[in-house]
């Protein structure tokens, strides 16, 4: 009798724990929606005007217009840090349900390369020995997390960018290659790490947050895959993504 007790009391306690877990997590998500709501709104409505003064410059002394271009560009960067930690943040607290469906990848990085190059004109080209390869992701995501590896290659290369998709028995490797300058080796362990920038004086003439590549093997992880990255000192880079495959066909 005593043994039962003890264990409905220590049932009764996990079940109290996890209610109160729940409410926690509920709690981080009506505080990321409401930061989303009273910061991201308005300094994209004030930024909508810096565009609009910019515009229409031609009162502005030559002072006023280089401040005026400063302010917007670290305006921008504020929102992109901003959506970024969000972003960051719903991942955390499961915030955005990841899907896992059969994508076919050809389609799907076709389509990122052209939402790619409607902002950034840059050679990439597509290797792949199979011309149907089919994995288990949610499409939407997957595109997010290519825009951002393609980026961050065409940020750090001067060259043209391959992706290089393959078969590997029951899963499939996803990998963008640059011929950039590389990352040291004792640096590799800490890129996925949040705000972390491995050249911190190209910090501002890149742009970004520090926070894209941890965005990407965080949504890599939820769909139930990896995210590794091989490089070497002054011959560039190599993100590979591996995903569970679906069906695939030549």
């Amino acid at each position: 009798m005593c043994d039962f007790t003890l264990t409905n009391a220590s049932e009764t306690s996990i079940n109290k724990q996890m209610v109160s877990l729940d409410e926690v997590q509920a709690q981080q998500i009506q505080l990321i929606r409401n930061l989303s709501h009273e910061l991201r709104t308005p300094l994209t409505l004030v930024y909508g005007y810096m565009q609009s003064i910019h515009r229409r410059n031609e009162n502005l002394t030559y002072l006023q217009k280089n401040a005026l271009e400063i302010a917007m560009f670290e305006m921008k960067h504020t929102i992109q840090l901003l959506q970024e930690s969000l972003d960051l943040a719903r991942l955390g607290c499961h915030a955005i349900c990841l899907r896992r469906e059969p994508v076919s990848l050809h389609g799907l990085i076709s389509e990122a390369i052209a939402v790619f190059q409607q902002v950034k004109e840059s050679e990439i080209v597509v290797e792949s020995q199979q011309s149907n390869i089919s994995a288990l992701a949610d499409a939407d995501r997957l595109q997010q997390v290519l825009l951002r590896l393609i980026d961050n290659a065409v940020k750090y290369s001067d060259t043209a960018i391959t992706i290089r998709l393959e078969k590997l028995e029951d899963f499939v490797g996803i990998s963008i290659c640059d011929r950039g300058c590389g990352i040291d080796l004792q640096e590799q362990p800490n890129i996925f790490s949040p705000f972390y920038r491995v050249d911190r004086s190209r910090n501002r003439d890149t742009g970004g947050a520090g926070l894209g590549l941890e965005i990407a093997k965080v949504l890599v992880e939820g769909m139930g895959g990896t995210l590794t990255v091989y490089s070497q000192l002054g011959e560039g880079s190599i993100f590979k993504i591996i995903l569970n495959s679906s069906v695939s066909c030549d």
